[in-house]
């Protein structure tokens, strides 16, 4: 008798394996889509910000040519003004 319990107890833990076992390959497909969407969109945010900071940095380069240009021009009319003055 007692063999009889272990072979249905084997029996009936094979059956929830068999049950199981589906619905544990969905949950993990589940996760592994998750987790691959999200380093997609990680890895397109960090091109985002990549592309982003590229412009800015062309933007400061830029600004600091014309910061210079500017300096040039008020140079140039300080040195007017003082030779207007002196005469």
């Amino acid at each position: 008798m007692e063999n009889n319990g272990g072979v249905a107890q084997s029996v009936f833990e094979h059956q929830i394996f068999k049950m199981l076992l589906p619905a544990l390959g969905f949950i993990l497909i589940g996760i592994v889509t998750w987790l691959f969407n999200t380093v997609l969109e990680l890895d397109e945010t960090v091109q985002t910000h990549n592309v982003r900071l590229e412009q800015l940095l062309e933007a400061e380069k830029n600004f600091g040519n014309q910061m210079e240009d500017l300096t040039k021009i008020i140079t140039d009319i300080r040195i007017n003004v003082g030779r207007l003055t002196a005469h």
